[in-house]
């Protein structure tokens, strides 16, 4: 069955255009380093790791976001997806210079907030981006703090994450605590996320793959009291991606035995996987096994068509791995789950919760890349 489709839409503005013409915006006199500059830094093995301070950012490379998914519900039942995540992108890695401008723009941030009401079956979302300098926008390098205005996320004490953000025009607004009840999981080879031939094509990559969430959701100036469980990824690097990837199948999903399941399909042009697409199994006990591309089968079943974007997404999967003994029928809540982030990241994408049946039931995340514009290049 082929996974790869001719986008329909113009092509999405890659965000790094976007960044740097925000920059550029705001600070019309900043420049912008040339061949002799140093370079981003690239991950080539293994990280060596310490926490708290691997949960902050990382400006020496030029990508990094934290991710925050989860599915609840509210004290009535009606069930609600939320996705919170935070990205950085490197515009120049040169060091200040001496009497430089203080405010030249070397980082940029992005932020993505997006509800899908599953009952009612919507889905609204919200954007943000602006130049990090420490003010209105900036990062933590010796932990987890990053904001934009008042949209925050940080760690405290424990390893509870806050997330905290609203928007009057998409009418929304979450307050959510977020609270590990597994180990923090090192995807790839010890957080050594391989996703190319090419040495950099890689990233680092940490998650906690099952969080009890709780705090309200504000839709339309109706506030919710909302629990559930929640999935964090936390992924920094240059130049993940081969040049012939144009997007990624990526789903993140909490089954009903205590374990965990990630997968992420990497396309070709020609609509086949990447051999270096991979996954992680995490068993109830907290281990975790890297999954390599032969064990994993991903299929799509159906698929939607954006009256927005004109993109073809799968809307309904077939995972199977055989070696974990798992046949999972992977099902959207909200089919038009689709996000336009061209005023941010610059990227059109679909995410949304997701529901699990079949050998194991469990419920999760599915994020969809590349068929509203290819990404190649961008990442």
């Amino acid at each position: 069955m082929r996974l790869d489709v001719t986008p329909k839409s113009r092509e999405t503005k890659p965000w790094r255009l976007v960044v740097a013409g925000c920059a550029a915006t705001l600070l019309p006199w900043a420049g912008f380093g040339g061949a002799s500059e140093p370079a981003w830094l690239r991950i080539t093995g293994p990280p060596t790791l310490s926490f708290p301070r691997d949960h902050g950012a990382h400006p020496e490379v030029q990508t990094e976001w934290w991710y925050l998914t989860a599915n609840l519900a509210d004290n009535d039942g009606r069930k609600y997806g939320v996705q919170v995540t935070f990205f950085r992108y490197g515009i120049d890695p040169s060091a200040p210079r001496p009497g430089e401008a203080p405010l030249r723009a070397r980082h940029a941030l992005a932020a993505h907030v997006a509800v899908a009401e599953v009952d009612a079956g919507r889905f609204r979302h919200a954007e943000r981006v602006w130049r990090a300098d420490g003010g209105f926008a900036g990062f933590r390098n010796d932990d987890l703090g990053v904001w934009l205005g008042d949209w925050t996320l940080e760690r405290r004490d424990g390893d509870v994450l806050v997330a905290r953000a609203s928007d009057h025009v998409a009418g929304l607004a979450v307050d959510l605590q977020y609270r590990p009840t597994k180990q923090l999981v090192r995807h790839g080879v010890d957080g050594y996320s391989r996703k190319g031939a090419d040495p950099g094509n890689a990233s680092a990559y940490v998650s906690w793959t099952r969080l009890d969430v709780s705090g309200t959701l504000t839709i339309d100036g109706s506030e919710q009291v909302l629990a559930g469980a929640g999935w964090f990824d936390h992924e920094w690097g240059t130049s993940q991606l081969g040049a012939s990837v144009v997007g990624w199948d990526w789903h993140s999903l909490r089954l009903a035995d205590g374990s965990e399941l990630m997968v992420y399909r990497l396309r070709r042009h020609d609509g086949s996987a990447d051999p270096f697409s991979s996954g992680t199994i995490v068993r109830a006990d907290g281990s975790a096994r890297r999954l390599t591309v032969d064990e994993v089968v991903l299929d799509p079943t159906t698929w939607w068509t954006s009256p927005d974007s004109g993109g073809e997404y799968p809307s309904g999967w077939r995972v199977r791995v055989p070696s974990e003994d798992l046949e999972l029928e992977v099902t959207p809540l909200v089919p038009g789950a689709e996000l336009d982030g061209r005023g941010s990241t610059g990227v059109v994408y679909w995410e949304g919760p997701v529901s699990v049946s079949g050998s194991h039931t469990g419920e999760g995340y599915a994020e969809l890349t590349g068929y509203a514009g290819s990404l190649a290049g961008r990442f």
